[in-house]
Protein backbone atom coordinates (compact mmCIF):
# COMPACT_ATOMS: atom_id res chain seq x y z
CA UNK A 1 0.00 0.00 0.00
CA UNK A 2 2.81 2.37 0.89
CA UNK A 3 4.51 1.56 -2.42
CA UNK A 4 1.33 2.51 -4.31
CA UNK A 5 1.00 5.78 -2.39
CA UNK A 6 4.66 6.56 -3.01
CA UNK A 7 4.26 5.80 -6.73
CA UNK A 8 1.14 7.98 -6.96
CA UNK A 9 2.97 10.85 -5.26
CA UNK A 10 5.89 10.59 -7.68
CA UNK A 11 3.59 10.43 -10.70
CA UNK A 12 1.59 13.47 -9.60
CA UNK A 13 4.82 15.36 -8.92
CA UNK A 14 6.02 14.53 -12.41
CA UNK A 15 2.69 15.73 -13.84
CA UNK A 16 3.09 19.05 -12.01
CA UNK A 17 6.63 19.45 -13.27
CA UNK A 18 5.47 18.68 -16.81
CA UNK A 19 2.70 21.26 -16.56
CA UNK A 20 5.05 23.93 -15.27
CA UNK A 21 7.44 23.14 -18.08
CA UNK A 22 4.70 23.57 -20.67
CA UNK A 23 5.10 20.00 -21.88
CA UNK A 24 2.73 17.08 -22.25
CA UNK A 25 0.17 16.59 -19.55
CA UNK A 26 -2.74 14.68 -18.10
CA UNK A 27 -5.86 16.82 -17.94
CA UNK A 28 -7.36 15.98 -14.55
CA UNK A 29 -10.96 17.08 -14.80
CA UNK A 30 -11.97 15.16 -11.69
CA UNK A 31 -10.57 12.69 -9.19
CA UNK A 32 -9.70 9.40 -10.83
CA UNK A 33 -12.34 6.69 -10.66
CA UNK A 34 -11.90 3.19 -9.26
CA UNK A 35 -13.04 2.06 -12.73
CA UNK A 36 -9.67 3.10 -14.09
CA UNK A 37 -8.14 0.28 -12.05
CA UNK A 38 -9.65 -2.07 -14.63
CA UNK A 39 -7.75 -0.44 -17.47
CA UNK A 40 -4.74 -2.51 -18.49
CA UNK A 41 -1.50 -0.52 -18.18
CA UNK A 42 1.53 -1.94 -19.94
CA UNK A 43 3.80 0.85 -21.15
CA UNK A 44 3.55 4.61 -20.84
CA UNK A 45 5.42 7.46 -22.45
CA UNK A 46 5.60 10.91 -20.83
CA UNK A 47 2.87 10.12 -18.29
CA UNK A 48 0.41 8.72 -20.85
CA UNK A 49 -0.09 4.96 -21.13
CA UNK A 50 -0.66 3.25 -24.45
CA UNK A 51 -4.19 1.82 -24.59
CA UNK A 52 -4.18 -1.98 -24.51
CA UNK A 53 -6.24 -4.71 -26.15
CA UNK A 54 -5.51 -7.78 -24.04
CA UNK A 55 -7.34 -10.12 -26.44
CA UNK A 56 -5.37 -9.36 -29.59
CA UNK A 57 -2.36 -8.13 -27.57
CA UNK A 58 -2.39 -4.72 -29.23
CA UNK A 59 -1.03 -1.45 -27.82
CA UNK A 60 -1.94 1.87 -29.41
CA UNK A 61 -0.33 5.23 -28.70
CA UNK A 62 -1.18 8.59 -30.32
CA UNK A 63 1.57 10.77 -31.77
CA UNK A 64 1.37 14.08 -33.59
CA UNK A 65 3.44 13.28 -36.67
CA UNK A 66 3.87 10.44 -39.14
CA UNK A 67 7.44 10.01 -37.94
CA UNK A 68 9.29 11.23 -34.86
CA UNK A 69 13.02 11.14 -35.68
CA UNK A 70 14.25 11.05 -32.07
CA UNK A 71 11.69 9.69 -29.63
CA UNK A 72 13.09 9.97 -26.11
CA UNK A 73 10.18 9.82 -23.67
CA UNK A 74 9.99 9.28 -19.95
CA UNK A 75 9.08 5.58 -19.77
CA UNK A 76 6.96 3.90 -17.11
CA UNK A 77 5.24 0.54 -16.86
CA UNK A 78 2.73 -1.00 -14.51
CA UNK A 79 2.28 -4.65 -13.54
CA UNK A 80 5.59 -5.64 -15.12
CA UNK A 81 9.15 -5.43 -13.85
CA UNK A 82 10.89 -5.75 -17.24
CA UNK A 83 9.97 -4.46 -20.69
CA UNK A 84 11.70 -4.89 -24.03
CA UNK A 85 10.87 -2.74 -27.06
CA UNK A 86 12.07 -4.42 -30.27
CA UNK A 87 14.57 -6.35 -28.20
CA UNK A 88 15.92 -3.34 -26.30
CA UNK A 89 15.46 -3.32 -22.53
CA UNK A 90 13.71 -0.19 -21.25
CA UNK A 91 14.44 1.57 -17.98
CA UNK A 92 11.43 2.54 -15.86
CA UNK A 93 11.07 6.09 -14.54
CA UNK A 94 13.72 7.70 -16.73
CA UNK A 95 13.99 9.00 -20.28
CA UNK A 96 14.81 6.30 -22.82
CA UNK A 97 16.46 6.97 -26.17
CA UNK A 98 14.14 4.93 -28.36
CA UNK A 99 15.11 6.56 -31.65
CA UNK A 100 12.87 6.97 -34.66
CA UNK A 101 9.25 5.86 -34.43
CA UNK A 102 6.67 5.92 -37.21
CA UNK A 103 2.94 5.38 -37.53
CA UNK A 104 1.57 2.13 -38.93
CA UNK A 105 4.61 0.08 -37.98
CA UNK A 106 4.44 -2.75 -35.47
CA UNK A 107 6.93 -2.64 -32.59
CA UNK A 108 7.27 -5.72 -30.43
CA UNK A 109 6.86 -5.19 -26.69
CA UNK A 110 7.78 -8.09 -24.40
CA UNK A 111 6.53 -7.51 -20.86
CA UNK A 112 7.64 -9.71 -17.98
CA UNK A 113 6.63 -10.10 -14.35
CA UNK A 114 6.96 -12.85 -11.75
CA UNK A 115 4.11 -14.84 -13.25
CA UNK A 116 4.16 -14.41 -17.02
CA UNK A 117 5.75 -13.09 -20.16
CA UNK A 118 3.36 -11.25 -22.46
CA UNK A 119 4.08 -10.15 -26.01
CA UNK A 120 2.26 -7.15 -27.49
CA UNK A 121 2.32 -5.34 -30.80
CA UNK A 122 2.78 -1.58 -30.22
CA UNK A 123 1.51 0.70 -32.98
CA UNK A 124 1.78 4.48 -33.08
CA UNK A 125 -1.31 6.12 -34.58
CA UNK A 126 -1.87 9.67 -35.85
CA UNK A 127 -5.46 9.56 -34.57
CA UNK A 128 -6.59 10.39 -31.04
CA UNK A 129 -7.64 7.32 -29.07
CA UNK A 130 -10.45 6.84 -26.56
CA UNK A 131 -10.65 4.13 -23.90
CA UNK A 132 -13.88 3.56 -21.97
CA UNK A 133 -14.11 1.28 -18.95
CA UNK A 134 -17.44 0.16 -17.54
CA UNK A 135 -18.41 -2.65 -15.19
CA UNK A 136 -21.90 -2.95 -16.67
CA UNK A 137 -23.08 -4.16 -20.06
CA UNK A 138 -23.73 -1.13 -22.25
CA UNK A 139 -27.49 -0.93 -22.93
CA UNK A 140 -29.52 0.81 -25.61
CA UNK A 141 -30.65 3.11 -22.79
CA UNK A 142 -30.25 4.46 -20.17
CA UNK A 143 -26.61 5.45 -19.92
CA UNK A 144 -24.45 3.48 -17.49
CA UNK A 145 -21.48 4.83 -15.58
CA UNK A 146 -18.04 4.52 -17.12
CA UNK A 147 -14.56 5.99 -16.98
CA UNK A 148 -13.27 7.63 -20.17
CA UNK A 149 -9.75 8.54 -21.21
CA UNK A 150 -9.02 10.49 -24.40
CA UNK A 151 -5.45 10.47 -25.67
CA UNK A 152 -4.56 13.14 -28.23
CA UNK A 153 -1.84 15.37 -29.62
CA UNK A 154 -1.95 19.11 -30.06
CA UNK A 155 -0.19 19.81 -33.33
CA UNK A 156 0.89 23.25 -32.16
CA UNK A 157 3.13 21.52 -29.61
CA UNK A 158 6.17 19.37 -30.17
CA UNK A 159 5.54 16.30 -32.30
CA UNK A 160 6.05 13.72 -29.56
CA UNK A 161 3.78 15.44 -27.04
CA UNK A 162 0.69 13.39 -26.14
CA UNK A 163 -1.95 14.62 -23.69
CA UNK A 164 -4.72 12.89 -21.79
CA UNK A 165 -8.25 13.96 -20.91
CA UNK A 166 -10.01 11.93 -18.19
CA UNK A 167 -13.58 11.98 -16.97
CA UNK A 168 -16.48 9.97 -15.68
CA UNK A 169 -19.03 9.42 -18.45
CA UNK A 170 -22.39 7.84 -19.07
CA UNK A 171 -22.49 5.59 -22.13
CA UNK A 172 -25.27 3.90 -24.09
CA UNK A 173 -25.79 2.34 -27.51
CA UNK A 174 -27.16 4.98 -29.88
CA UNK A 175 -29.46 4.63 -32.87
CA UNK A 176 -31.87 1.98 -34.09
CA UNK A 177 -29.68 0.74 -36.95
CA UNK A 178 -26.69 0.35 -34.63
CA UNK A 179 -28.27 -2.62 -32.90
CA UNK A 180 -28.06 -4.64 -36.15
CA UNK A 181 -24.28 -4.35 -36.39
CA UNK A 182 -21.60 -5.98 -34.25
CA UNK A 183 -19.77 -2.66 -34.25
CA UNK A 184 -22.00 -0.39 -32.18
CA UNK A 185 -22.54 3.35 -32.16
CA UNK A 186 -22.53 5.07 -28.77
CA UNK A 187 -23.79 8.16 -27.06
CA UNK A 188 -21.56 9.54 -24.31
CA UNK A 189 -22.34 12.14 -21.67
CA UNK A 190 -19.54 13.65 -19.58
CA UNK A 191 -20.08 13.45 -15.81
CA UNK A 192 -18.15 15.04 -12.97
CA UNK A 193 -18.78 12.12 -10.63
CA UNK A 194 -20.44 8.74 -10.31
CA UNK A 195 -23.73 10.43 -9.43
CA UNK A 196 -24.34 11.52 -13.02
CA UNK A 197 -23.64 15.23 -12.56
CA UNK A 198 -23.19 16.69 -16.05
CA UNK A 199 -20.13 18.60 -17.10
CA UNK A 200 -19.09 20.35 -20.32
CA UNK A 201 -15.74 20.13 -22.01
CA UNK A 202 -14.19 20.91 -25.37
CA UNK A 203 -12.85 17.69 -26.87
CA UNK A 204 -10.31 17.81 -29.71
CA UNK A 205 -10.92 21.51 -30.23
CA UNK A 206 -14.66 21.14 -30.79
CA UNK A 207 -17.39 23.11 -29.02
CA UNK A 208 -17.94 22.81 -25.29
CA UNK A 209 -20.62 20.25 -24.60
CA UNK A 210 -21.85 17.51 -22.29
CA UNK A 211 -23.14 15.07 -24.92
CA UNK A 212 -20.97 13.43 -27.56
CA UNK A 213 -21.47 10.89 -30.31
CA UNK A 214 -19.16 7.97 -31.07
CA UNK A 215 -20.13 7.23 -34.68
CA UNK A 216 -19.14 3.70 -35.71
CA UNK A 217 -19.65 4.46 -39.44
CA UNK A 218 -20.65 0.79 -39.73
CA UNK A 219 -22.94 1.38 -42.71
CA UNK A 220 -20.17 3.07 -44.69
CA UNK A 221 -17.21 0.94 -45.79
CA UNK A 222 -15.39 4.10 -46.89
CA UNK A 223 -15.56 5.38 -43.28
CA UNK A 224 -15.88 9.01 -44.34
CA UNK A 225 -19.31 9.80 -45.83
CA UNK A 226 -20.81 11.30 -42.67
CA UNK A 227 -17.74 13.34 -41.87
CA UNK A 228 -17.27 14.46 -45.48
CA UNK A 229 -20.90 15.58 -45.65
CA UNK A 230 -20.86 17.55 -42.40
CA UNK A 231 -17.61 19.23 -43.40
CA UNK A 232 -19.10 20.24 -46.75
CA UNK A 233 -22.28 21.59 -45.15
CA UNK A 234 -20.16 23.66 -42.80
CA UNK A 235 -18.73 25.47 -45.83
CA UNK A 236 -22.09 26.59 -47.22
CA UNK A 237 -24.56 26.49 -44.32
CA UNK A 238 -25.65 29.68 -42.59
CA UNK A 239 -28.16 31.02 -40.13
CA UNK A 240 -30.65 33.83 -40.90
CA UNK A 241 -29.14 37.27 -41.34
CA UNK A 242 -30.92 38.68 -38.27
CA UNK A 243 -29.26 36.07 -36.04
CA UNK A 244 -25.70 36.16 -37.35
CA UNK A 245 -24.53 38.23 -34.39
CA UNK A 246 -24.40 34.87 -32.60
CA UNK A 247 -21.45 33.83 -34.80
CA UNK A 248 -22.67 30.25 -34.83
CA UNK A 249 -21.24 27.44 -36.92
CA UNK A 250 -24.38 26.05 -38.62
CA UNK A 251 -23.56 22.40 -38.11
CA UNK A 252 -21.45 19.97 -36.11
CA UNK A 253 -17.81 18.96 -36.06
CA UNK A 254 -16.43 15.42 -36.11
CA UNK A 255 -12.93 14.02 -35.60
CA UNK A 256 -11.53 10.55 -36.24
CA UNK A 257 -10.56 8.54 -33.17
CA UNK A 258 -9.73 4.91 -32.45
CA UNK A 259 -11.83 3.35 -29.68
CA UNK A 260 -11.19 0.83 -26.92
CA UNK A 261 -13.87 -0.49 -24.57
CA UNK A 262 -12.88 -2.59 -21.55
CA UNK A 263 -9.39 -3.37 -22.86
CA UNK A 264 -10.71 -4.38 -26.29
CA UNK A 265 -9.98 -2.51 -29.52
CA UNK A 266 -13.18 -1.45 -31.33
CA UNK A 267 -11.84 0.22 -34.47
CA UNK A 268 -12.09 3.61 -36.17
CA UNK A 269 -14.86 5.96 -35.00
CA UNK A 270 -15.81 9.59 -35.40
CA UNK A 271 -16.13 11.53 -32.18
CA UNK A 272 -18.64 14.28 -32.81
CA UNK A 273 -20.71 16.98 -31.21
CA UNK A 274 -24.37 16.37 -30.50
CA UNK A 275 -26.61 19.15 -31.76
CA UNK A 276 -28.27 20.99 -28.89
CA UNK A 277 -28.88 24.48 -27.53
CA UNK A 278 -25.26 24.75 -26.39
CA UNK A 279 -23.91 24.25 -29.92
CA UNK A 280 -26.26 27.01 -31.09
CA UNK A 281 -25.09 29.23 -28.19
CA UNK A 282 -28.55 29.74 -26.80
CA UNK A 283 -28.53 32.01 -23.77
CA UNK A 284 -29.92 30.90 -20.42
CA UNK A 285 -33.19 32.73 -21.19
CA UNK A 286 -33.42 31.90 -24.91
CA UNK A 287 -36.84 30.32 -24.39
CA UNK A 288 -38.19 33.63 -23.07
CA UNK A 289 -37.06 35.20 -26.36
CA UNK A 290 -38.78 32.51 -28.41
CA UNK A 291 -35.80 30.22 -29.02
CA UNK A 292 -36.66 26.64 -30.02
CA UNK A 293 -34.94 23.54 -31.40
CA UNK A 294 -36.78 20.57 -32.93
CA UNK A 295 -35.48 17.37 -34.50
CA UNK A 296 -37.23 15.40 -37.25
CA UNK A 297 -36.65 11.88 -35.96
CA UNK A 298 -39.08 9.76 -37.99
CA UNK A 299 -40.66 9.82 -41.43
CA UNK A 300 -44.08 9.40 -39.75
CA UNK A 301 -45.94 8.65 -42.98
CA UNK A 302 -44.75 11.86 -44.59
CA UNK A 303 -45.26 14.31 -41.74
CA UNK A 304 -41.59 15.35 -41.57
CA UNK A 305 -41.62 15.72 -45.37
CA UNK A 306 -44.41 18.30 -44.92
CA UNK A 307 -46.85 16.08 -46.81
CA UNK A 308 -49.46 15.62 -44.06
CA UNK A 309 -50.61 17.27 -40.85
CA UNK A 310 -52.00 14.42 -38.79
CA UNK A 311 -52.96 16.12 -35.55
CA UNK A 312 -52.54 19.14 -33.32
CA UNK A 313 -49.55 19.25 -30.91
CA UNK A 314 -49.74 17.33 -27.66
CA UNK A 315 -48.19 17.74 -24.21
CA UNK A 316 -45.26 15.50 -24.99
CA UNK A 317 -41.63 15.78 -26.04
CA UNK A 318 -42.53 14.03 -29.31
CA UNK A 319 -45.21 14.88 -31.87
CA UNK A 320 -45.94 13.34 -35.25
CA UNK A 321 -42.35 12.37 -36.08
CA UNK A 322 -40.69 15.33 -34.33
CA UNK A 323 -38.86 15.65 -31.02
CA UNK A 324 -38.64 18.79 -28.89
CA UNK A 325 -34.98 19.34 -28.00
CA UNK A 326 -35.28 22.86 -26.57
CA UNK A 327 -36.91 23.95 -24.36
CA UNK A 328 -36.85 20.76 -22.33
CA UNK A 329 -39.09 22.09 -19.55
CA UNK A 330 -42.09 23.24 -21.64
CA UNK A 331 -44.13 21.51 -24.34
CA UNK A 332 -43.78 24.34 -26.85
CA UNK A 333 -44.79 23.30 -30.36
CA UNK A 334 -46.47 26.49 -31.65
CA UNK A 335 -43.66 27.70 -33.98
CA UNK A 336 -43.28 24.31 -35.64
CA UNK A 337 -47.06 23.89 -35.89
CA UNK A 338 -47.32 27.24 -37.69
CA UNK A 339 -44.57 26.28 -40.14
CA UNK A 340 -46.13 22.87 -40.84
CA UNK A 341 -49.63 24.28 -41.33
CA UNK A 342 -48.29 26.88 -43.75
CA UNK A 343 -46.60 24.25 -45.93
CA UNK A 344 -49.22 21.50 -45.67
CA UNK A 345 -52.56 23.29 -45.39
CA UNK A 346 -52.37 26.76 -46.93
CA UNK A 347 -53.20 27.41 -50.58
CA UNK A 348 -50.55 28.63 -53.00
CA UNK A 349 -51.30 32.32 -52.50
CA UNK A 350 -51.22 32.07 -48.70
CA UNK A 351 -48.11 29.90 -48.79
CA UNK A 352 -46.25 32.27 -51.12
CA UNK A 353 -47.03 35.35 -49.03
CA UNK A 354 -46.10 33.91 -45.64
CA UNK A 355 -43.41 31.19 -45.95
CA UNK A 356 -40.52 33.65 -46.33
CA UNK A 357 -41.26 35.17 -42.93
CA UNK A 358 -41.21 31.75 -41.22
CA UNK A 359 -38.08 30.09 -42.61
CA UNK A 360 -34.84 31.40 -44.09
CA UNK A 361 -35.10 30.72 -47.84
CA UNK A 362 -31.34 31.08 -48.38
CA UNK A 363 -30.76 28.31 -45.86
CA UNK A 364 -33.43 26.15 -47.51
CA UNK A 365 -31.92 26.73 -50.97
CA UNK A 366 -28.48 25.71 -49.74
CA UNK A 367 -29.90 22.60 -48.10
CA UNK A 368 -31.84 21.62 -51.24
CA UNK A 369 -28.69 21.91 -53.35
CA UNK A 370 -26.57 20.14 -50.74
CA UNK A 371 -28.97 17.22 -50.30
CA UNK A 372 -29.15 16.75 -54.05
CA UNK A 373 -25.40 16.88 -54.41
CA UNK A 374 -24.82 14.10 -51.86
CA UNK A 375 -28.16 12.43 -52.76
CA UNK A 376 -29.33 12.22 -49.15
CA UNK A 377 -32.56 10.25 -49.57
CA UNK A 378 -32.80 9.64 -45.84
CA UNK A 379 -32.61 13.34 -44.98
CA UNK A 380 -35.37 15.03 -46.98
CA UNK A 381 -37.71 13.86 -44.21
CA UNK A 382 -36.00 12.87 -40.97
CA UNK A 383 -32.53 13.66 -39.60
CA UNK A 384 -32.91 17.44 -39.63
CA UNK A 385 -32.89 20.03 -36.87
CA UNK A 386 -35.16 23.07 -37.13
CA UNK A 387 -34.03 26.00 -34.98
CA UNK A 388 -34.87 29.65 -34.37
CA UNK A 389 -33.54 32.16 -31.88
CA UNK A 390 -36.44 34.52 -31.16
CA UNK A 391 -40.13 35.03 -31.85
CA UNK A 392 -39.15 37.40 -34.66
CA UNK A 393 -36.47 35.09 -36.13
CA UNK A 394 -36.97 32.68 -38.99
CA UNK A 395 -36.33 28.94 -38.82
CA UNK A 396 -33.15 27.50 -40.26
CA UNK A 397 -32.37 23.82 -40.85
CA UNK A 398 -29.29 21.85 -39.81
CA UNK A 399 -28.66 18.39 -41.35
CA UNK A 400 -27.84 15.36 -39.21
CA UNK A 401 -26.76 11.71 -39.69
CA UNK A 402 -25.50 11.91 -43.26
CA UNK A 403 -24.18 8.39 -43.64
CA UNK A 404 -26.58 7.28 -46.43
CA UNK A 405 -25.04 9.62 -49.00
CA UNK A 406 -22.51 9.81 -51.85
CA UNK A 407 -23.89 6.77 -53.66
CA UNK A 408 -24.71 4.48 -50.75
CA UNK A 409 -28.07 3.58 -49.24
CA UNK A 410 -29.40 1.35 -46.46
CA UNK A 411 -27.62 -1.95 -45.85
CA UNK A 412 -24.64 -0.64 -47.85
CA UNK A 413 -26.55 -0.82 -51.14
CA UNK A 414 -25.15 1.11 -54.08
CA UNK A 415 -27.19 4.07 -55.27
CA UNK A 416 -26.71 5.37 -58.81
CA UNK A 417 -25.91 9.03 -59.47
CA UNK A 418 -29.20 9.88 -61.24
CA UNK A 419 -32.33 11.48 -59.80
CA UNK A 420 -33.45 14.51 -57.79
CA UNK A 421 -34.87 14.46 -54.26
CA UNK A 422 -37.21 16.87 -52.50
CA UNK A 423 -40.01 17.18 -49.98
CA UNK A 424 -43.19 19.25 -50.10
CA UNK A 425 -41.46 22.37 -48.73
CA UNK A 426 -38.92 22.39 -51.55
CA UNK A 427 -41.55 21.40 -54.11
CA UNK A 428 -43.90 24.26 -53.25
CA UNK A 429 -41.08 26.82 -53.12
CA UNK A 430 -39.93 25.78 -56.61
CA UNK A 431 -43.38 25.46 -58.18
CA UNK A 432 -44.55 28.84 -56.83
CA UNK A 433 -41.13 30.44 -57.36
CA UNK A 434 -41.45 32.11 -53.96
CA UNK A 435 -39.30 35.26 -53.84
CA UNK A 436 -37.65 34.08 -57.09
CA UNK A 437 -36.54 30.86 -55.43
CA UNK A 438 -35.66 29.22 -58.75
CA UNK A 439 -33.25 32.05 -59.58
CA UNK A 440 -31.72 31.69 -56.12
CA UNK A 441 -31.09 28.00 -56.74
CA UNK A 442 -29.53 28.73 -60.13
CA UNK A 443 -27.23 31.42 -58.74
CA UNK A 444 -26.21 29.31 -55.75
CA UNK A 445 -25.49 26.24 -57.88
CA UNK A 446 -23.41 28.24 -60.34
CA UNK A 447 -21.38 29.87 -57.58
CA UNK A 448 -20.76 26.62 -55.71
CA UNK A 449 -19.82 24.69 -58.86
CA UNK A 450 -17.01 27.15 -59.47
CA UNK A 451 -15.68 26.84 -55.93
CA UNK A 452 -16.48 24.27 -53.23
CA UNK A 453 -18.56 22.03 -55.56
CA UNK A 454 -15.87 21.97 -58.21
CA UNK A 455 -14.94 18.39 -58.96
CA UNK A 456 -11.29 18.91 -58.02
CA UNK A 457 -12.28 20.49 -54.70
CA UNK A 458 -14.64 17.65 -53.77
CA UNK A 459 -12.11 14.99 -54.76
CA UNK A 460 -9.43 16.79 -52.74
CA UNK A 461 -11.60 16.44 -49.62
CA UNK A 462 -12.05 12.73 -50.32
CA UNK A 463 -8.30 12.37 -50.89
CA UNK A 464 -7.54 14.02 -47.55
CA UNK A 465 -9.48 11.44 -45.56
CA UNK A 466 -8.54 8.55 -47.84
CA UNK A 467 -4.84 9.29 -47.33
CA UNK A 468 -5.29 9.57 -43.56
CA UNK A 469 -7.06 6.22 -43.37
CA UNK A 470 -4.64 4.45 -45.68
CA UNK A 471 -1.43 5.84 -44.21
CA UNK A 472 -2.45 5.12 -40.63
CA UNK A 473 -3.20 1.44 -41.24
CA UNK A 474 -6.48 1.80 -39.36
CA UNK A 475 -8.50 -0.05 -42.02
CA UNK A 476 -6.32 -3.13 -41.54
CA UNK A 477 -6.96 -2.91 -37.80
CA UNK A 478 -10.67 -2.50 -38.53
CA UNK A 479 -10.73 -5.58 -40.77
CA UNK A 480 -8.81 -7.62 -38.21
CA UNK A 481 -11.21 -6.66 -35.42
CA UNK A 482 -14.55 -7.35 -37.10
CA UNK A 483 -15.29 -10.64 -38.87
CA UNK A 484 -18.18 -9.14 -40.87
CA UNK A 485 -16.04 -6.22 -42.08
CA UNK A 486 -13.65 -6.66 -44.97
CA UNK A 487 -13.13 -3.19 -46.37
CA UNK A 488 -11.43 -2.75 -49.73
CA UNK A 489 -10.41 0.89 -49.39
CA UNK A 490 -9.13 1.21 -52.95
CA UNK A 491 -12.41 -0.08 -54.38
CA UNK A 492 -14.42 2.27 -52.16
CA UNK A 493 -12.26 5.20 -53.20
CA UNK A 494 -12.69 4.49 -56.91
CA UNK A 495 -16.45 4.09 -56.44
CA UNK A 496 -17.02 7.45 -54.70
CA UNK A 497 -14.72 9.43 -57.01
CA UNK A 498 -16.43 8.02 -60.11
CA UNK A 499 -19.83 8.65 -58.52
CA UNK A 500 -18.97 12.29 -57.81
CA UNK A 501 -17.90 12.84 -61.41
CA UNK A 502 -21.16 11.42 -62.77
CA UNK A 503 -23.33 13.13 -60.16
CA UNK A 504 -22.00 16.58 -60.99
CA UNK A 505 -22.72 16.12 -64.69
CA UNK A 506 -26.27 14.98 -63.96
CA UNK A 507 -26.94 17.87 -61.59
CA UNK A 508 -25.61 20.40 -64.09
CA UNK A 509 -28.20 19.16 -66.53
CA UNK A 510 -31.03 18.90 -64.00
CA UNK A 511 -30.54 22.34 -62.52
CA UNK A 512 -30.40 23.89 -65.96
CA UNK A 513 -33.63 22.12 -66.98
CA UNK A 514 -35.28 23.04 -63.68
CA UNK A 515 -34.54 26.68 -64.16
Amino acid sequence: MLDKLHTAFILNLLVLISLLAGGCYREFIISESHLSDNMERVIGFDMVYAFADTTDMLLLYSIGADTIPTFSPLVHFEGYHTLYLDGKALEEGVENEIGQVSINRSYQVIAQNEHSTDTFSLIFTPFPTVHIITEKEIPNEPKVISWMELQYCEHKKQDQCTSLFESYAGIEIRGHSSTHFDKKQYGVELWTNQYETDQSASLLGMSFGEDWILDAMATDDLRMRNRLSHELWGKIGSIPEEDRVNDVYPGIHREYIELFINNRYEGIYCLGEKMDENILRFSSNQYDKGGVLYEAIDKAEGSTRFEVYHSEPVNSLTWDGWELIYPDHEFYWDPLAELRKTVVLQNDEEFTSSIGSLIDLENVADLYIFYNLVLAYDNVGKNNFYAKYTDQSRFFIIPWDLDYTWGRMYEKRDCGPAGMIQNMLYKRLIENDVDEFRDLLEERWKDYRETIFHKDTLIASVNKYYNQLKKSGVIDRENNRWEDVQIDLEYEYEYITDWIDQRLLILDGNFNEEQ
